[in-house]
């Protein structure tokens, strides 16, 4: 683990499936955690509470509410049966832990407004304000290093999901130039920080490219050119091996090899680029199974410099990994809570000397399944 922190443990109540009498659960800081389990499980509102997260340390947890169906949607069952949404977050590095505690209760016109905000150093605990709309942590009222420590590391968590691909999608549609200062969670911008990698660092771009080539055997480099009668937008662009003559848009990408240009990206970018922590929901969608042997890789070189906490359905990538990376979410049958809880080791060695992790997993011996 390097002097960027990293989330050591997190505690979540009352948000969507994640009941009011969840247990903190313990991450890995310094490599990968994997969450799997049914559809409908909680794995999706997982990785959607760090995107509601990210939402407020831009000040648009407003926004993020009525985009996601007002507070009566994220309340687990409402305002009737949960009255406040509660989180409590321990990152940590070599030098120091900061605590982020918050609640948000529902207010008029079914939004959210905090309740509390708290920050604790271990040594000191500070209760910055109750009754705003938007993260204290955004004014310029701070007078305590740990709260720009806190805001800092909390802007440094993002939260990726490259499912839309459509005619419509950011990602197949031109993009401003000067937005190049980090992957957007859509991948929406890629083809401008594509063109920054390649102007800056041709070496990860190089290495990007050299992914995609294995995964689409006919591409043979993007043509990253700011558009000759609007210079300041830019599309994803390409050519083909042995026909450098005619260029393709992103039209000719198919959705899966799309999905991996932007994981590969986010993934094989320079180190000192990673977000501190990056969360991802279902990366493997769209892929063919080879393409997801390399996503494993590209995953397991960018856990030498960040924490990354992804949720997956795919039995092939699971094998990929350590069963001590795996979290297992299920919904419990009499709350309808998700429940979050790692692997017991002894009985799932017994299982690993005949079977593949995923093979345990299809048996439901470690849970996760319908």
């Amino acid at each position: 683990m390097d002097k960027r922190s990293r989330l050591k443990e997190i505690k979540i109540s009352g948000y969507k499936s994640l009941g009011t009498d969840t247990q903190p659960i313990s991450l890995k800081m310094d490599t990968l955690n994997i969450i799997i389990g049914a559809n409908g499980a909680g794995k999706s509102n997982f990785i959607s509470f760090f995107q509601m997260l990210a939402n407020m340390m831009t000040g648009a947890l407003q926004i993020y509410v009525g985009k996601n169906g007002t507070s009566e949607s994220l309340l687990q069952f409402g305002s009737k049966r949960t009255k406040m949404i509660s989180a409590s977050l321990v990152f940590e590095n070599k030098i120091f832990t900061d605590t982020y505690e918050f609640s948000l209760v529902k207010a008029v016109n079914d939004t959210l407004i905090f309740a509390e905000e708290i920050i604790s150093d271990g040594k000191n605990t500070f209760e910055l304000s109750s009754g705003q709309k938007e993260s204290f942590l955004l004014t310029d009222q701070a007078t305590h290093a740990s709260e720009r420590a806190v805001k800092a590391i909390l802007s440094g968590c993002k939260t990726f999901q490259f499912h839309d691909t459509s005619a419509e999608a950011h990602i197949r549609n031109a993009a401003n130039i000067d937005n190049n200062r980090s992957l957007m969670s859509d991948g929406g911008n890629v083809a401008a920080y594509l063109y920054m990698l390649k102007k800056n660092h041709v070496q990860y771009y190089n290495r990007i490219v050299d992914h995609v080539r294995y995964v689409m055997p006919s591409f043979y480099d993007f043509f990253l050119e700011p558009q000759m009668l609007n210079p300041q937008w830019i599309k994803l662009q390409w050519v083909e091996k042995g026909n450098s003559e005619y260029v393709f848009g992103p039209e000719h990408f198919s959705d899966g090899t799309l999905r991996f240009i932007a994981l590969a990206t986010l993934f094989l970018q320079p180190p000192k680029l990673l977000p501190q922590v990056i969360f991802v929901d279902e990366p493997e969608l769209g892929l063919h199974p080879q393409a997801v042997d390399v996503l494993a890789s590209m995953v397991k070189k960018a856990t030498e410099s960040t924490q990354v906490i992804m949720a997956t359905q795919s039995p092939r990538l699971l094998d990929s990994f350590d069963y001590k990376d795996i979290i297992v979410a299920e919904k419990d049958r009499e709350t309808g809570c998700t429940m979050l809880d790692r692997l017991d080791e002894d009985e799932v060695k017994v299982w690993l000397e005949d079977y593949s992790l995923s093979q345990i997993w299809d048996k439901n011996i470690i849970g996760g399944q319908p």
